[in-house]
Protein backbone atom coordinates (compact mmCIF):
# COMPACT_ATOMS: atom_id res chain seq x y z
CA UNK A 1 0.00 0.00 0.00
CA UNK A 2 1.18 3.23 -1.01
CA UNK A 3 0.47 6.13 1.36
CA UNK A 4 1.32 9.32 3.39
CA UNK A 5 -1.03 8.96 5.75
CA UNK A 6 -0.06 7.60 9.14
CA UNK A 7 -0.45 3.89 9.40
CA UNK A 8 0.17 0.55 12.21
CA UNK A 9 1.05 -2.98 12.29
CA UNK A 10 1.97 -5.68 14.42
CA UNK A 11 5.61 -6.07 14.93
CA UNK A 12 7.15 -9.31 16.61
CA UNK A 13 10.48 -7.67 16.25
CA UNK A 14 13.13 -7.25 19.23
CA UNK A 15 13.04 -4.01 20.48
CA UNK A 16 16.70 -3.20 19.96
CA UNK A 17 16.27 -3.84 16.50
CA UNK A 18 12.86 -2.53 15.95
CA UNK A 19 13.96 1.29 16.77
CA UNK A 20 17.74 0.71 15.37
CA UNK A 21 15.73 0.09 12.09
CA UNK A 22 12.82 2.97 12.69
CA UNK A 23 15.66 5.39 13.54
CA UNK A 24 17.31 4.49 10.48
CA UNK A 25 13.77 5.47 8.74
CA UNK A 26 13.56 9.08 10.67
CA UNK A 27 17.48 9.51 9.76
CA UNK A 28 16.72 9.52 6.05
CA UNK A 29 13.58 11.32 6.73
CA UNK A 30 11.42 8.63 5.08
CA UNK A 31 9.08 8.78 8.26
CA UNK A 32 7.89 11.89 10.63
CA UNK A 33 7.20 9.69 13.63
CA UNK A 34 7.17 6.15 15.17
CA UNK A 35 5.49 5.09 18.27
CA UNK A 36 5.17 1.28 19.56
CA UNK A 37 4.25 -0.73 22.87
CA UNK A 38 4.53 -4.10 23.96
CA UNK A 39 1.61 -5.85 24.59
CA UNK A 40 1.70 -9.12 26.53
CA UNK A 41 -0.67 -11.99 25.20
CA UNK A 42 -4.23 -11.54 26.44
CA UNK A 43 -6.63 -14.89 26.69
CA UNK A 44 -7.01 -15.35 23.11
CA UNK A 45 -3.37 -14.91 21.92
CA UNK A 46 -0.05 -17.26 22.19
CA UNK A 47 2.74 -14.32 22.21
CA UNK A 48 3.99 -11.01 23.14
CA UNK A 49 3.30 -8.42 20.37
CA UNK A 50 3.81 -4.81 19.61
CA UNK A 51 1.54 -2.32 17.96
CA UNK A 52 3.74 0.12 15.84
CA UNK A 53 2.40 3.37 14.35
CA UNK A 54 4.14 5.35 11.49
CA UNK A 55 3.85 8.46 10.30
CA UNK A 56 5.22 9.09 7.24
CA UNK A 57 7.17 11.68 5.57
CA UNK A 58 5.62 12.14 2.22
CA UNK A 59 4.58 9.25 0.17
CA UNK A 60 5.85 5.53 1.69
CA UNK A 61 5.26 1.78 0.13
CA UNK A 62 4.27 -0.21 3.55
CA UNK A 63 5.27 -3.34 1.54
CA UNK A 64 8.61 -1.41 1.34
CA UNK A 65 8.52 -0.81 5.32
CA UNK A 66 7.16 -4.63 6.25
CA UNK A 67 10.94 -5.80 4.07
CA UNK A 68 12.63 -3.22 5.81
CA UNK A 69 11.82 -4.13 9.19
CA UNK A 70 12.36 -8.26 8.53
CA UNK A 71 14.73 -9.75 10.77
CA UNK A 72 16.24 -12.66 11.64
CA UNK A 73 15.03 -14.25 14.62
CA UNK A 74 18.19 -14.31 17.24
CA UNK A 75 16.39 -17.22 18.93
CA UNK A 76 15.93 -19.41 16.18
CA UNK A 77 18.04 -18.42 13.22
CA UNK A 78 16.58 -20.96 10.91
CA UNK A 79 13.36 -20.75 11.78
CA UNK A 80 11.26 -18.15 10.46
CA UNK A 81 12.32 -14.19 10.66
CA UNK A 82 10.43 -11.59 13.14
CA UNK A 83 8.86 -8.67 11.55
CA UNK A 84 5.28 -7.20 11.05
CA UNK A 85 1.85 -8.18 9.81
CA UNK A 86 -1.12 -6.29 9.46
CA UNK A 87 -0.68 -2.89 8.15
CA UNK A 88 -3.86 -0.52 7.77
CA UNK A 89 -4.09 3.06 7.70
CA UNK A 90 -4.93 4.40 11.22
CA UNK A 91 -6.11 7.30 13.29
CA UNK A 92 -3.89 8.47 15.96
CA UNK A 93 -6.53 8.80 18.39
CA UNK A 94 -8.20 5.06 17.84
CA UNK A 95 -4.29 3.47 17.73
CA UNK A 96 -3.17 5.10 21.04
CA UNK A 97 -6.38 4.61 22.94
CA UNK A 98 -6.85 0.64 21.63
CA UNK A 99 -2.82 0.56 21.94
CA UNK A 100 -3.43 1.63 25.98
CA UNK A 101 -6.42 -0.73 25.79
CA UNK A 102 -8.29 2.16 27.62
CA UNK A 103 -11.46 0.99 29.60
CA UNK A 104 -13.98 3.84 27.95
CA UNK A 105 -12.51 3.29 24.65
CA UNK A 106 -12.81 -0.53 25.01
CA UNK A 107 -16.40 -0.76 26.60
CA UNK A 108 -17.57 1.61 23.92
CA UNK A 109 -16.89 -0.83 21.55
CA UNK A 110 -18.48 -3.72 23.49
CA UNK A 111 -14.79 -5.07 24.46
CA UNK A 112 -12.26 -5.28 27.30
CA UNK A 113 -8.81 -6.78 27.88
CA UNK A 114 -7.07 -7.94 31.14
CA UNK A 115 -3.67 -5.81 30.47
CA UNK A 116 -3.73 -2.42 30.35
CA UNK A 117 -0.83 -0.03 29.91
CA UNK A 118 -0.17 3.67 30.29
CA UNK A 119 1.87 6.34 28.31
CA UNK A 120 5.28 5.33 29.60
CA UNK A 121 5.08 2.07 28.32
CA UNK A 122 5.36 3.72 24.92
CA UNK A 123 8.82 3.55 22.43
CA UNK A 124 8.92 6.52 20.54
CA UNK A 125 11.09 9.10 18.04
CA UNK A 126 10.29 12.05 19.55
CA UNK A 127 7.84 12.49 23.30
CA UNK A 128 6.94 16.42 22.30
CA UNK A 129 5.56 14.75 19.60
CA UNK A 130 3.41 12.41 21.17
CA UNK A 131 2.29 14.47 23.70
CA UNK A 132 1.37 16.84 21.33
CA UNK A 133 -0.51 14.24 19.25
CA UNK A 134 -2.07 13.10 22.51
CA UNK A 135 -3.60 16.66 23.08
CA UNK A 136 -5.44 16.16 19.57
CA UNK A 137 -7.73 13.09 20.60
CA UNK A 138 -11.69 13.80 21.72
CA UNK A 139 -12.06 11.81 24.62
CA UNK A 140 -15.72 13.38 25.05
CA UNK A 141 -17.49 9.84 23.75
CA UNK A 142 -15.53 8.61 26.63
CA UNK A 143 -17.37 10.54 29.18
CA UNK A 144 -20.44 8.44 29.47
CA UNK A 145 -18.82 5.37 29.37
CA UNK A 146 -16.60 7.19 32.17
CA UNK A 147 -19.71 6.99 34.60
CA UNK A 148 -21.30 3.35 33.37
CA UNK A 149 -17.57 1.66 34.77
CA UNK A 150 -18.18 3.75 37.49
CA UNK A 151 -21.80 2.98 38.09
CA UNK A 152 -20.21 -0.70 37.48
CA UNK A 153 -17.33 -0.28 39.98
CA UNK A 154 -19.40 0.59 42.57
CA UNK A 155 -21.79 -2.37 42.08
CA UNK A 156 -24.85 -0.43 40.66
CA UNK A 157 -27.32 -2.34 38.58
CA UNK A 158 -27.46 -1.63 34.87
CA UNK A 159 -31.04 -1.30 34.70
CA UNK A 160 -30.55 1.66 37.44
CA UNK A 161 -28.42 3.00 34.84
CA UNK A 162 -31.07 2.98 31.92
CA UNK A 163 -33.67 4.65 34.84
CA UNK A 164 -31.26 7.27 34.94
CA UNK A 165 -30.94 8.00 30.88
CA UNK A 166 -27.69 6.99 30.46
CA UNK A 167 -28.04 4.60 28.40
CA UNK A 168 -29.10 5.14 25.03
CA UNK A 169 -32.39 3.28 24.26
CA UNK A 170 -31.55 2.34 20.71
CA UNK A 171 -28.32 0.95 21.86
CA UNK A 172 -29.34 -0.42 24.88
CA UNK A 173 -27.85 -3.97 23.76
CA UNK A 174 -24.75 -2.59 22.99
CA UNK A 175 -24.37 -0.69 26.21
CA UNK A 176 -25.23 -3.43 28.16
CA UNK A 177 -22.42 -6.05 26.63
CA UNK A 178 -20.38 -3.47 27.80
CA UNK A 179 -21.67 -2.88 31.09
CA UNK A 180 -20.57 -6.59 31.42
CA UNK A 181 -18.06 -6.58 30.11
CA UNK A 182 -16.67 -3.86 32.72
CA UNK A 183 -17.94 -6.26 35.54
CA UNK A 184 -15.79 -9.69 34.01
CA UNK A 185 -13.01 -6.72 33.88
CA UNK A 186 -10.67 -9.55 31.32
CA UNK A 187 -10.50 -10.36 27.32
CA UNK A 188 -13.09 -10.10 25.07
CA UNK A 189 -13.10 -9.03 21.92
CA UNK A 190 -17.18 -8.41 20.75
CA UNK A 191 -16.93 -11.59 18.37
CA UNK A 192 -13.86 -10.75 16.72
CA UNK A 193 -10.93 -12.77 16.01
CA UNK A 194 -7.96 -10.52 16.89
CA UNK A 195 -6.76 -6.96 17.48
CA UNK A 196 -9.87 -4.83 15.16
Amino acid sequence: MRTSKPFSTISYNTDEYLTAKLDELMTKRKIEFYAFIEHLPEDDETKKHKHLLIIPNGTINTDQVQDYLTELDPTKPDGKPLGCIMFRSSKFGDWYLYALHDVGYLAQRGQSRKYHYTQADFKVSDSDYLRELTHTIDYSPYNRFAQIRQAAEDGIAFQHLVWQGLIPIQQYIAYERAYECMLRNNTYRNGNSGHD
